[in-house]
């Protein structure tokens, strides 16, 4: 099991030993297509490893219908930041088929806290790497969707020339860069 957790983004800086250690915590689960696997605004308080199948990330949309907003596959992780704050969910994952996953939870996690430290403080620092890695992605999203857009309200250009406009601004105080 642990040579699968090897091809896991989230797992590539633990070494080998970390790895193969971490499944023996795990828990093999299966759902069933269609199967709920959790729901929107559900405490968030397991991690899921995709080893085979595909879950939908889904969020309400208009008229009552199910948006996707993300599809895992064989490889992903859900519900890791229950590591470091274990909030609602932000969406409802299904099943699209039969899926196997490997599962992780509080329980698991106290246990390995106490029992294999190292492990448990690898796993903690792999989820924020990840949350530092997605958040300057964001970043990095919005400024190009800013300058992309422009700013109708630029008449005389100052902005382009390196006076910020207020959304740029509230970006800036938000990475503490004002």
């Amino acid at each position: 099991m642990a040579n699968l957790l090897r091809n896991v983004r989230l797992f590539e800086t633990l070494s080998e030993g970390d790895r193969a250690e971490l499944v023996h915590f795990m828990h093999e689960k299966r759902f069933a297509s269609g199967e709920t696997v959790c729901t929107r605004g559900q405490h968030g308080n397991t991690m899921l490893v995709v080893l085979q199948g595909a879950l939908s990330a889904v969020v309400p949309a208009k008229n009552n219908v199910q948006a996707e907003v993300a599809r895992l596959s064989s490889g992903s992780v859900l519900g890791e930041m229950f590591c470091i704050d274990p909030a609602p969910r932000p969406a409802t994952v299904v099943a699209n088929e039969n899926t196997t996953v490997l599962e992780i939870g509080r329980e698991d996690l106290i246990k390995m806290r106490q029992q294999a430290p190292r492990v448990a403080a690898a796993l903690v620092s792999a989820v924020f790497h990840e949350v530092v890695r997605r958040l300057r992605s964001v970043d990095e999203r919005v400024d190009r969707e800013i300058r992309a857009e422009g700013d109708p309200d630029d008449h005389d250009g100052s902005r382009s020339r390196g006076a910020m406009g207020p959304w740029e601004a509230s970006f800036a105080r938000l990475r503490g860069s004002s």
